[in-house]
């Protein structure tokens, strides 16, 4: 039996996947994970006209079928980019985005300026370990993530273990001073404290599909602004950071004038938001 040209195969995925409102390059990434080639070597195979093997035609079928579904492109492949890594995901984590990658631009700036050695950063709702990964790896900080959640955890240990060992995963609540402690985090200890926390209103459900109904609620959700949990992280940060240190938050578009009150209120000076690609607000810090 003649297997179908790659190109074939990949032009049919992207009309099925642009008739229910999947646009971009998922048709070309779901064939190069499904015939284990990579975007260059699958763009020379489609010039050159050759077929796709059948059990790389089968695989490419379901994983369409389930992007079809509108199941995270992350979630078929069980991988997520995130600056220079690529990060093991899927069910029970918070996928990270591209707009995250601010976040992890504020601290490297704030660490970059700072002369004292191995300063230590706590990375709080860790999730996959993106934030701590990329942290951890693009400077000489020391980096403590912690994650609440179970199944987040074993994502965040898994990731941690293969990019950033070095790096100490705890599995407690980072309001719970004792678990802190038992790393070494102890009041003006640290250089930074960072977090992309649950910031969305528990009435605001979000409008896409991908975020409703795969991204786990308590990565999501956190009271009725959404600011529960960075109001008791103010307050953590004000204990534990030391005097210059940062603290900083991504937050929703609107959040960013509520979070500058808080640090302020909170003694924290300089206090501003900066903006994501797309020129949203994105990223509210402070120094202690």
């Amino acid at each position: 039996m003649v297997q179908p040209a790659v190109a074939d195969i990949i032009d049919d995925a992207r009309s099925r996947l642009a008739a229910v409102g999947v646009d971009g390059p998922d048709a070309e990434l779901l064939a190069a994970w499904a015939t284990g080639r990579s975007l260059g070597e699958l763009r020379v195979d489609m010039t050159l006209g050759r077929a796709i093997g059948a059990d790389a035609l089968a695989r490419f079928r379901a994983a369409v079928a389930r992007r079809a579904a509108r199941e995270p492109l992350q979630h078929i492949t069980g991988l997520a980019p995130f600056r220079h890594i690529e990060l093991a995901v899927g069910p029970g984590v918070f996928t990270p985005r591209p707009e995250t990658e601010l976040l992890v631009d504020v601290a490297l700036d704030h660490l970059r300026h700072r002369a004292d050695a191995e300063p230590l950063v706590l990375d709080v709702g860790t999730g996959s370990g993106a934030v701590a990964i990329a942290i951890a790896r693009e400077s000489d900080a020391r980096v403590v993530a912690v994650e609440a959640s179970p199944a987040a955890y074993v994502w965040a240990r898994r990731n941690l273990a293969a990019l950033s060992p070095a790096t100490v995963l705890l599995h407690a609540d980072a309001r719970d001073a004792a678990a802190l402690a038992s790393v070494g985090i102890l009041p003006g200890a640290l250089a930074a404290l960072v977090s992309n926390p649950p910031y969305v209103p528990h009435a605001s459900v979000p409008a896409d599909h991908e975020v409703r109904g795969f991204d786990p609620q308590g990565a999501l959700y956190s009271g009725a602004d959404g600011l529960d949990l960075v109001r008791d992280l103010v307050s953590l940060a004000a204990d534990l950071v030391q005097p210059g240190g940062l603290v900083a938050f991504e937050h929703a578009e609107q959040q960013g004038p509520a979070i500058v009150q808080m640090l302020e209120d909170a003694g924290f000076l300089h206090a501003r938001t900066r903006r994501d690609l797309a020129g949203r607000d994105r990223v509210t810090a402070a120094i202690r």
